[in-house]
């Protein structure tokens, strides 16, 4: 433990340095804005980001990487708790409540809500990678795909408890989703399903393009078509400076700590990510609350849960790269390119043969998600400064935005065309009470799970007993009975209940 404080220590002090601070700041910056604007995601960022480190450090290199890594899993939040447009599918469960907070004329307290959990599961995750990150990446390394398709399975399974109107709509907006991401080319055997010859359906729907049309292109039309002024409008103006809601947080404590840990611990499951641990961790807050009936009404427990999952996750994504030189994330498979390039090779020496640059990159995280409060809070005061704008200009400048938005994900105007018709599906499911969430979740976690289901038929001889013979798949896949099962229950009960 003593070692690991000196050497934390001496991370600090390097991360300190004027170039490797600047780094860390200009990263948040990118990565805020990155991941606040559809389209453009906080991986492409790191993407793009990648070719100016080549004439970097090795270290100033990584704590940009990192900064951008941070800023952009929390940058979604904003334009979703504001516009309803989560800037990256990992921000969809913070929109469910931040929006309807919003629309309620708590836009600020949604934000601040955000911003400081956020924050939390991104620096305690960070503290976990630097006191605990050589046991647990052996834990996470036993995971095969056979438990990665359990985990996914039990993020879909809590669409039992998103279906507020009835399970029924819930299952049938599910099943349309999973049908969506059937279309396209299929990765395992490379067999085209839907396409029907349509080049660009070859290649699958996008699913930025389903949250764009669905959530914005959607929320814009059911504004216009009712009656009038637009509440989010009217509510917004009045509240469009952000606040740091710190007491506010001890009554939502447990929520934090449970979004946190299930963060770490999805997050720490290479190929997992971030996506997934927010999904789970939604669920599972809805699940032990005491008012589940609130969730999706505008429920600061499920916010928080979400977002602090979100950031929580990064640090168990490290955990793999810098223990194992296994990437634990996309966005991380992209940092370890960056070692690469630099003649590092991540694994378990790397703790050893490079200490100071390791605890330096741990130490400029932990900066990362400190700094991250101050950064966020502009930047979240910078866009609520829009909702001062007339609802129709504003309005108008969503379309055009969502439409630059989806026309750059592919540089094909198809995807203009799908945003349009996904904008009229929403419409139509907002005006027949049908939830939007279960079919987001269908066509974001579904392929994931075809994935990782057909990959564990082929490494085990089509044994569909592998994912109950395995202890952990078992357990999980367990839960996820028991998730679906227990509304079914409580309406039992509550049947047979006297009176």
């Amino acid at each position: 433990m003593s070692e690991i404080l000196a050497n934390l220590g001496a991370g600090f002090v390097h991360a300190l340095q004027l170039m490797n601070f600047l780094m860390i700041v200009l990263g948040l910056a990118i990565g805020i804005v990155a991941g606040a604007l559809p389209g453009i995601t906080m991986l492409n960022a790191i993407v793009l980001v990648l070719p100016f480190t080549y004439l970097m450090g090795i270290v100033p290199a990584l704590l940009l990487m990192i900064g951008v890594y941070c800023g952009g899993v929390f940058g979604g939040s904003i334009t979703g708790i504001l516009f309803n447009i989560p800037g990256d599918p990992m921000n969809v469960p913070t929109t469910w409540e931040g929006y309807r907070l919003n629309r309620k004329g708590q836009g600020r307290y949604a934000l601040g809500l955000a911003i400081m959990s956020s924050a939390f599961g991104g620096l305690v995750s960070a503290l976990f990678l630097a006191f605990f990150a050589p046991p647990f990446a052996k834990f996470a390394l036993t995971f095969s795909t056979v438990e990665f398709f359990s985990v996914v399975v039990f993020g879909l399974a809590s669409v039992s408890v998103l279906g507020h109107a009835s399970l029924t709509g819930a299952l049938i907006s599910l099943f349309a989703g999973l049908f969506l991401g059937t279309i396209g080319t299929e990765a395992q055997y490379g067999v085209e399903r839907f396409a029907f010859n349509v080049p660009f359906l070859k290649t699958g729907i996008d699913f930025v393009t389903v949250l764009i049309g669905l959530f914005a292109i959607g929320e814009v039309l059911d504004q216009i078509v009712a009656a009038g002024p637009a509440p989010a409008a009217e509510a917004a103006k009045t509240t469009a400076v952000p606040r740091l809601p710190l007491l506010d947080l001890w009554p939502l404590r447990w929520s934090l700590v449970r979004g946190t840990a299930v963060g770490i611990v999805v997050g720490g499951l290479a190929g997992a990510g971030a996506t997934v641990s927010s999904f789970v961790s939604y669920g599972l807050e809805k699940q032990v609350s005491s008012q589940p009936e609130l969730f999706g009404t505008g429920h600061a427990g499920g916010l928080v849960a979400s977002e602090s999952s979100v950031n929580g996750s990064t640090g168990g994504a490290m955990i793999h790269l810098l223990t194992l030189g296994i990437p634990g994330s996309a966005a991380t498979a992209v940092m370890m390119g960056a070692f690469l390039i630099h003649g590092i090779q991540p694994g378990p020496l790397l703790f050893t043969k490079q200490a100071e640059e390791v605890y330096t990159i741990i130490a400029g995280m932990i900066l990362a998600n400190v700094i991250m409060i101050a950064l966020g809070f502009l930047a979240a005061l910078s866009f609520a400064m829009l909702m001062k704008v007339p609802a129709a200009i504003l309005n108008t400048f969503i379309v055009v935005f969502c439409f630059v938005g989806a026309y750059a994900l592919r540089n094909d105007m198809a995807d203009v065309w799908l945003t349009m018709l996904f904008g009229v599906l929403g419409f139509v499911m907002r005006r027949y009470d049908l939830p939007i969430p279960p079919l987001i979740m269908g066509v974001i976690l579904g392929p994931m799970a075809e994935q990782f289901f057909l990959t564990s038929m082929v490494a085990n001889a089509n044994d569909l007993s592998v994912f109950i013979t395995r202890p952990i798949s078992a357990v999980i896949l367990m839960m996820s009975a028991l998730m679906v099962l227990w509304p079914a229950f409580r309406a039992w009960r509550a049947r047979r209940a006297p009176g």
